[in-house]
């Protein structure tokens, strides 16, 4: 049978190895949080350098864009300049029914 003595150092036992259970666990779960730390601070690098990235393809893409519609409004611009030129009358005659449409729709 046991005796009340040895039931104490049992339980001093125990408590010893749950106390020394507990400190291995919050300094895994220190070291994890650690780890997690250094995962989210890695990832968020790597999403701004995604969106530094992204955001240069779409500037390039924007002036691309914007000189080719220059250059299409250029083209658009000389060759209304020289039909004006080469018909000034019809020219004229278009510019004037053009504005009376835009008078009569702005009237309703």
């Amino acid at each position: 049978m046991a005796t009340p003595g040895a039931r104490s150092s049992m339980n001093e036992d125990d408590m010893a190895q749950d106390t020394s259970s507990m400190e291995n666990e919050r300094s895994t779960l220190e070291s994890d949080i650690k780890q997690l730390r250094e995962d989210v601070s890695l990832l968020s690098e790597h999403i701004r350098e995604i969106g530094s990235r992204s955001m240069n393809r779409a500037q390039q893409a924007a002036k691309e864009g914007a000189e080719q519609l220059r250059g299409t409004a250029e083209d658009v611009q000389e060759e209304v300049a020289e039909m004006v030129r080469e018909k000034p009358f019809t020219a004229l005659a278009l510019a004037a029914g053009i504005g009376y449409l835009f008078a009569l729709i702005s009237r309703r």
